[in-house]
């Protein structure tokens, strides 16, 4: 006996068509009003931010963070000036672990600290463009939590080039998982989370590697020293919520803990804060304006947008708004950069053929 299948397709009519989710919105009109910037270091950190901390290597920049730290753990004014909200701090010493005893130790004989002041300490490895330590960062909060009491309102990464192991900081890509890994960060916890990081080879272009860290943060700190001085200055180069702040000017005073097996002393620093006065001179940055080129826009690359690539333009190379737009016509004419909503601004890739 045969049989038949019938085969059966669906009316128009009866095919459930279900619409997109829409985004939430609101009339402006609902949503004016004054809007407070929160700040936990007075002008300076805001709570649930971001920074970054940069310097040439033994300007002093960890001495000056890690006092830093000590006021907020303990609530002192930083600098006996600037108001500090006490919180609990998490400090990742990615380096120089023999370093951070002894200048904890010099803290704890200055009294500075006690031993229920709430700043902790973590050597373990980091590493922010695996997409996994965020999340494990930001356990160590709670964990802290659960069994100190309280959740740290900061997290120091010292330094970026440590928590970067295996990526590349001059890569935008790479630079832009890090980034992420920190907004996770942020997200998570509702803490600040400074970055320390250094200088490149030309100490007046900033911070080193791929601008899309400084396009990032709420607040830059640039720590320099005048070659033969003993002053350093912290100076607020970037600042998105807050004014910019006079300079900070600081100095180091050697503290010897002990003696060596060879009988060579020990020594440390402590942070002592001078007068504004005292401030070294900013650094001057950039190249003239009429160096750059079409080539130089290029080197930047990859950028995750327009306005970052034009703000790492006037960063690094002291381009302004007019002439980093112009270039960008020529740029696209020539189609040297593509731009997705994806992936940003960056250099198509070259396939050659061989057939």
């Amino acid at each position: 006996m045969n049989s038949t299948i019938q085969i059966i397709q669906p009316q128009d009519d009866e095919v459930e068509v279900i619409p997109p989710a829409s985004l939430s919105y609101q009339r402006a009109h609902e949503l004016a009003g004054v809007n407070e910037a929160f700040d936990f270091v007075e002008g300076l950190l805001g709570v649930g931010a971001s920074s970054l901390a940069y310097g040439a290597s033994n300007v002093g920049k960890s001495f000056w963070i890690l006092d830093l730290a000590v006021s907020v753990a303990t609530g002192r004014p930083f600098r006996d000036e600037l108001e500090v909200d006490q919180g609990a701090v998490l400090y990742l010493a990615l380096e120089g672990r023999g370093g951070m005893r002894n200048r904890l130790e010099a803290l704890r004989r200055r009294e500075l600290t006690t031993e229920r002041t709430p700043l902790f300490v973590s050597h373990d490895h980091v590493e922010l463009t695996s997409g996994t330590y965020g999340q494990r960062i930001a356990e160590t909060c709670r964990k802290i939590e659960r069994e100190e009491g309280v959740s740290p309102c900061l997290i120091i990464v010292d330094t970026l080039s440590r928590a970067m192991a295996g990526g590349d900081e001059n890569s935008g890509r790479d630079m832009m998982l890090a980034v992420g890994e920190i907004d996770l960060i942020r997200g998570e916890t509702g803490a600040h989370v400074m970055i320390i990081h250094h200088t490149g080879k030309d100490e007046t272009r900033g911070a080193r590697g791929s601008s899309t860290l400084r396009a990032a943060v709420d607040t830059e700190i640039e720590l320099s020293r005048p070659e033969g001085s003993l002053i350093t200055t912290a100076r607020v180069t970037k600042q998105r919520d807050f004014q910019i702040g006079p300079p900070m000017p600081f100095s180091l005073e050697v503290m010897e803990l002990g003696v060596d097996r060879r009988g060579n002393p020990i020594t440390s620093c402590v942070v002592k804060h001078e007068d504004e006065i005292m401030a070294g001179q900013p650094r001057g940055r950039g190249r003239p304006k009429s160096s750059a080129n079409k080539a130089d826009l290029l080197n930047l690359l990859p950028q995750p947008s327009t306005t970052a690539w034009q703000e790492a333009v006037s960063d690094e190379l002291g381009v302004g708004k007019t002439a980093f737009y112009e270039l960008l016509k020529i740029i696209k004419a020539s189609k040297a950069a593509v731009h997705s909503k994806t992936e940003g601004w960056k250099i198509p890739q070259v396939i050659f053929r061989t057939d």
